[in-house]
């Protein structure tokens, strides 16, 4: 019970620091303060960051090719 409880923590530490990272680079001071404020077990954090994390675009060599 006590090693779920450390895992859990672990895992909300984990996803708020990198959503507060993430806030804090795009200016979302309103997410900020959310991420801090708010334990969610990290759904929100997961959420955010697959929304505003940039990804790089797939198609460059077909593009280039044209």
């Amino acid at each position: 019970m006590i090693l779920l409880i450390i895992v859990l923590i672990l895992w909300e530490i984990y996803w708020t620091v990198r959503a507060c990272w993430l806030a804090s680079k795009n200016d979302d001071k309103g997410w900020f303060i959310f991420f801090l404020i708010f334990q969610l077990l990290g759904i929100p954090e997961i959420i955010y960051i697959y929304k505003k994390e940039k990804k790089p675009p797939i198609n460059d060599k077909i593009n280039d090719q044209r």
